[in-house]
């Protein structure tokens, strides 16, 4: 049966000229539509004014149709979260506590502490328990109006527990309804174990690790951190190699330490996203702006760790493909809401609300690959979408601090629902 909702107060579709990303002066037009309609089964099969819904209705004599009158709403395309490490085990909330009362990430970290402490907690848990762990923040980010979503391992940093990651991952694509994509983060740190024999780790990485994870089919991305402190970009280069060879692509976290000129390497192998870009530098900036690689800002991760934000009006105004994502992660960024995000990045990275709207749906959904199918309401592409109670788009970014969200649907099904009567 197909759905018809129509009176949509305000529905944005992201769909001018039918573009799969968009850059620049592009990112300011998110094609609202007044008084709309979208007709859909799973996929869209037509977006417009009520009017025009009902006249295609009519014209093509359909009389099998459930109709929800939408009006006072807005629709727009599901949140595309292209950063995120849900699956861990571990709680570091009394880290958090002593950061906030001066401890340094690195003196925790020095004492064992920081990913460490996650590292343990993560090693020593099943496939079953990270399955559960990222379960509970998967849906969570669901009900925040998350659709799509990329979901890293680099927890573990062994062979056994990397691909316990990878699995738990899988799960999760298989039993949730929502577009998820896998990243292999082997290179988030050396281990303990390798910490005097750097070279070692990365032979375990491209000789244990990728194979058996190719074999099995578990990631749709390898990714590393190149930073000050972490991988050097000669490391990176050496595994990304080695990931090509099974047909991995490739994604990374790019200066959010310190300027290395990691985000222009990764436009120069083809990465299909950068990410993080607090210490960018204007070189790296051109060179992404003339590549299809995205720059993805991760705000709530500057705002946690009390971080310089990523420069983005400099790198939107320069042309990148420019994406936001949560990096929802138990050290740097703990949220999965996706509507925190839009409203630091307005405020504290002076994006527009267009800007911002584009850069976590369409751009989002470019950076998982995913662009041709979600992240805009195009007919022919999956009916994802968010219904938020509120009358414009605007009023997400002016109303702060709440879920807008009333529902959310994937491929044409209602996945969650938010509104819940009160018991008096």
């Amino acid at each position: 049966m197909l759905t018809y909702i129509k009176n949509i107060s305000s529905l944005c579709t992201l769909n001018k000229g039918n573009a799969f990303y968009r850059r620049g002066l592009e990112m300011q037009n998110v094609d609202e539509i007044r008084n709309a309609a979208i007709i859909f089964d799973t996929n869209i099969l037509f977006v417009g004014t009520t009017q025009e819904a009902n006249a295609y209705i009519e014209k093509n004599q359909i009389k099998d149709i459930k109709v929800i009158d939408a009006a006072g709403k807005t629709i727009i395309p599901g949140f595309c979260d292209s950063h995120s490490h849900i699956v861990f085990a571990g709680n570091r909330s009394e880290e958090f506590a002593r950061r906030l009362r001066g401890a340094t990430y690195k003196e925790i970290a020095e004492e064992g502490g920081g990913i460490l402490t996650t590292m343990r907690a993560t090693r020593q848990s099943t496939v079953d328990e990270l399955v559960e762990y990222g379960k509970k923040l998967a849906l969570s980010a669901l009900r925040n109006g998350t659709t799509s979503l990329e979901i890293k391992s680099g927890y573990s940093l062994t062979v056994d527990g990397e691909l316990n990651q990878l699995r738990a991952i899988k799960k999760l694509k298989e039993i949730l309804p929502l577009n998820i994509k896998s990243t292999f983060l082997g290179a988030h740190d050396f281990p303990p174990e390798y910490k005097n024999n750097r070279e070692k780790y990365v032979e375990l990485i491209i000789n244990e690790m990728l194979p058996k994870i190719a074999e099995e089919n578990l990631a749709d991305y390898c990714d590393a951190f190149i930073d000050e402190g972490y991988y050097t970009i000669e490391e990176a280069e050496k595994i990304f190699t080695a990931a090509k060879k099974y047909n991995i692509k490739i994604r990374t976290h790019s200066d959010e330490m310190a300027n290395v000129e990691a985000a222009g390497f990764s436009a120069d192998i083809g990465a299909a996203s950068a990410d993080h870009l607090l210490f960018i530098s204007d070189k790296s900036i051109e060179k992404i702006a003339k590549s299809s690689t995205v720059a993805t800002m991760m705000p709530t991760t500057a705002y946690f760790i009390r971080m310089p934000y990523a420069p983005a009006r400099k790198i939107i105004d320069n042309g990148c493909i420019t994406a936001l994502a949560s990096d929802c992660n138990p050290g740097s960024s703990f949220t999965e809401n996706m509507q925190l995000v839009l409203s630091l990045a307005v405020i504290n990275m002076k994006m527009t609300a267009e800007e911002a709207l584009t850069a976590a749906t369409i751009n989002g959904a470019k950076a998982m690959d995913l662009s041709e199918k979600t992240g805009s309401l195009m007919v022919g592409k999956q009916a994802d979408f968010i219904i938020a109670d509120i009358d414009r788009y605007t009023d997400l970014f002016y109303h702060f601090g709440i879920n807008h969200v009333d529902e959310v649907w994937i491929k044409g099904k209602c996945a969650a629902k938010n509104n819940t009567d009160f018991n008096f």
